[in-house]
């Protein structure tokens, strides 16, 4: 008799909150090189967020090589052309990782969107593949993406600016830079237009590891913000003119330091557990 095949299970998710270690420690990056296969990782690194990606891939690529990396090289797109040409798409082909640098998240979307290279990313992925970005790399993972907005702490009529992102979650929706730029009113006022939504805040040189089964864990130097709309009450927002402060009752806090963990599907957070070499939950 014949065994049933088992389908790949996916794989991981890490935003970054931006400004991630590249000097020292490299805490983050270490951990991405890790879920990626280490010495076995096949990397493509995608700088085309930034204005410098000419020099950021190559950086990139020493990097994810000097920590370990079987394989690494970068896709230096600044054409939908490029996004749709067979041979750069088999670039991706075999890859255990890719990785979305800072930058614009809006060009980022706007090069790739509906392109046959993000069909084969979300093949990939299917498959096991780690997708990260840092700073506009987190942002554009998700399926509605934090487009741009205005920092503070209070929420405010036109703060924030959602708009379609990548697409390989649609758990959550993604800030970074969160605390050092002030970020939480923007988030909150995200939630406030449609609190279906689930708000994770990404801290600089943090990072939220999201793994097959929603069930996540903070790596890094700072914390992870989640911000649980589903329990909002009341909003004032379509009653507010121009970019007057507004109300939200009911919204739900959690702070995450590293080694914490939550679940997007439950929305339950967790202390930490004991980990199995080096590496988080499955």
């Amino acid at each position: 008799m014949t065994e049933p095949t088992r389908r790949p299970q996916r794989g991981y998710l890490m935003p970054i909150g931006g400004a991630e270690d590249r000097r020292e420690r490299r805490a983050v990056l270490n951990h991405f090189v890790k879920l990626s296969g280490g010495n076995n990782a096949r990397i493509v690194v995608i700088p085309s967020a930034s204005a410098f990606s000419a020099e950021l891939g190559p950086e990139y690529m020493r990097i994810f090589s000097e920590l370990g990396a079987g394989e690494v090289k970068f896709a230096d797109i600044q054409e939908r052309t490029q996004a749709n040409d067979p041979d750069c798409v088999s670039m991706f082909e075999n890859a255990s990782a890719i990785y979305f640098s800072g930058g614009d998240q809006l060009k980022l979307v706007a090069l790739l969107g509906g392109t046959l290279l993000l069909k084969k990313m979300h093949e990939r992925y299917e498959r096991g593949a780690v997708i990260a970005g840092t700073s506009a790399g987190a942002s554009a993972i998700s399926q509605h993406m934090i487009a741009f907005g205005r920092p503070g702490a209070s929420p405010s009529l036109r703060m924030v600016q959602l708009s379609a992102g990548l697409g390989f979650t649609d758990k959550c929706v993604i800030d970074q830079h969160f605390r050092e730029r002030d970020r939480i009113g923007r988030l909150v006022s995200a939630l406030a237009h449609n609190p279906s939504l689930l708000g994770v805040g990404v801290d600089e040189d943090t990072a939220l590891i999201i793994g097959p089964r929603d069930d996540c864990e903070v790596v890094g130097a700072g914390s992870v913000t989640i911000v649980d709309g589903s329990g909002i009450e009341y909003t004032d927002i379509y009653d507010i003119a121009r970019y007057n402060a507004i109300s939200v009752f009911g919204v739900k806090l959690h702070f995450l330091t590293e080694g914490h963990r939550y679940n997007l599907r439950t929305r339950i957070p967790k202390p930490p557990k004991k980990r199995r070499n080096g590496m988080p939950l499955s």
